[in-house]
This record gives structure tokens, C-alpha cells and sequence, in this order.
């Protein structure tokens, strides 16, 4: 039976920037990765390189995709892997987030809830499934915010992506979520994903940035870049109200006094670190 060719990139990059380059794919839109070094390639300078072949749900998508990365000055060549393991096997890429109180799946998942909320994430269109240490991280500070003094009505999600975050909130006792995006495609993931889970009375996603909210917030999640916040701190920091809480993620952990210096008057009261990824917790003080 043929196989349809799947739209995917080669990117070679330093072995010690592979990380950050898969973080960057993955942002991109990219659904699965798979990542290439000495042992499956030859050549001079393999032993310093890594080539990164990703996967995009389209051509459309595997297209804007190099051009962005090409106004970063990297190179990422077009190609098309006609192999049956990769359409399918690209589920194997997920992975459950088992937390506290929180269980995130995808659909095609089956694992003991245990007492806990569980949040059926589909990453059919959008980034963040809840796997990836960026947004693991911001679920963590959730749900130790839940835990210890619950969370406040009404929740702000910068840069949405799937939605994760804002159905999380919901389900750790917010009443109601406001999650933005500036790719449309996002936002059609997390009204679905909302829907799916139960929320989508109490998830508001549309598309536009912070900038173009009204209002403040007692909590904002913002699971971006360092490059986005040093476009928007400023109209992030402006959506938290007084003494609110604001956490940012989407950092490698050498990002974060950078990320930290972008918000005066906000103070670190928590932060975290896993596989070289970071989050932080801040308040507004002024």
C-alpha cells in the first residue's frame, strides 16, 4: 500500500544547540522530531553536529516554518520521508504529564486517573500538550498555587498554544480563562481542546496579544521565549494587577535574570528548573 510522504525539515545544527534548535522547531509547529548525531551520520564534523529532522502536520506549515528559521540564519531544508513508522510512530513523541492533581493524555492515551482532573489534550494543530519542561513547569506552579491558597477567578494564558494551561486553571478552581495567541491555528486548537475537556463555557481563546487585552489579572501565564518577552514584557506586565501574580516559562535556565531584568517592579517568590528549562513565579509589587 503507498505511503503518503510526510512533510518534514533537516536542520543541522552545533550538538550543543540542539536543544534550544528542537525547542525552537517545536514552537514552530513542529509534531515529532527526530534527532541524528554521529551514531547515524557520517561525514567531517558529525561528531560536533546534530541533524534534526522534524515532522509539521502539512507542507504549509513545514513551509513557514523554514522561512522563519531562515530570518534566524538557519538553514532548514525541505523534504518529504515517505516511511510509514514516522506518520504513526510520531505519537510515541507524547508522553502523559502526571501531576499531583493533574493527569494530561492525549487521545489515543489510556492511564489510571487516580483521583486526579484529567485534561485530554489533542496536539493535532498546536504546541504544548503539557510533556515539554516549559510547560510542565508553569503546571507545577499551579498547582502548588492551588494547593497552598488556591487560585484567583479569573486567569490570563499569553501565548495559549493548545490551551493547556487555561484548562488546567479551570480545572484547579479558576472560573474563567482568557487565552490569547497570535497564530489562529492556536486558537482553534484550544476552543476545541476546550470543548473536549468540559471548558469551553469558561475559556475565552481568541487571537492577539497582550497589548490588546483589556483589564488586569490577579495571575497571567505566559509560556513564550526570550525573544517574545523582550517584545512584550511590557504589555504582559501591564495585564497583572497589584500584588497579582505573573509566570513566565519558556527559558533556558541561563535566560533567567535576563527574562527576570525585563519585569521592574515584580520580585521572584518561586521558581523552577528540570533538563536545563526554567520558569519563574513573580508578583507585582509596584
Amino acid at each position: 500500500m503507498p505511503v503518503t510522504p510526510s512533510p518534514c525539515l533537516s536542520v543541522l545544527v552545533r550538538r550543543d544547540a540542539a536543544e534550544e534548535a528542537i525547542e525552537r522547531l517545536v514552537l514552530l509547529g513542529a509534531t515529532a522530531i527526530e534527532e541524528r548525531d554521529e551514531t547515524t551520520m557520517t561525514g567531517a564534523g558529525a561528531a560536533d553536529a546534530a541533524c534534526l529532522v522534524a515532522g509539521f502536520a502539512d507542507s504549509a506549515a513545514r513551509d513557514a516554518a523554514a522561512l522563519a528559521l531562515s530570518h534566524g540564519g538557519v538553514e532548514a531544508i525541505p523534504m518529504d520521508v515517505a516511511d510509514d513508522g514516522w506518520s504513526s510512530g510520531w505519537r510515541a513523541f507524547f508522553k502523559p504529564v502526571e501531576l499531583s492533581r493533574l493527569l494530561i493524555v492525549t487521545p489515543w492515551m489510556r492511564v489510571e486517573a487516580r483521583g486526579r482532573a484529567t485534561i485530554v489534550i489533542d496536539p493535532g494543530l498546536a504546541f504544548g500538550t503539557g510533556g515539554h519542561a516549559t510547560t510542565r513547569l508553569v503546571l507545577e506552579l499551579l498547582e502548588r498555587r492551588a494547593i497552598e491558597r488556591g487560585l484567583p477567578a479569573e486567569v490570563l494564558d499569553v501565548g495559549t498554544g493548545s490551551g493547556v494551561l487555561a484548562i488546567a486553571a479551570i480545572k484547579l478552581g479558576a472560573t474563567s480563562a482568557v487565552a490569547i495567541d497570535i497564530d489562529p491555528a492556536a486558537v482553534i486548537a484550544t476552543r476545541e481542546n476546550a470543548a473536549a475537556n468540559g471548558v469551553d463555557a469558561a475559556v475565552e481563546a481568541r487571537a492577539g496579544t497582550a497589548a490588546e487585552v483589556s483589564g488586569a489579572f490577579a495571575l497571567v501565564l505566559a509560556n513564550i521565549e526570550l525573544a517574545a518577552f523582550e517584545i512584550c514584557a511590557a504589555s504582559v506586565a501591564a495585564r497583572v494587577v497589584p500584588g497579582g501574580e505573573l509566570y513566565v516559562s519558556g527559558l533556558l535556565v541561563s535566560q533567567v535574570d535576563a527574562c527576570a531584568a525585563l519585569f521592574p517592579g515584580f520580585e521572584t517568590i518561586a521558581s523552577a528548573a528540570e533538563d536545563g528549562w526554567a520558569a519563574l513565579a513573580l508578583r507585582r509589587v509596584q
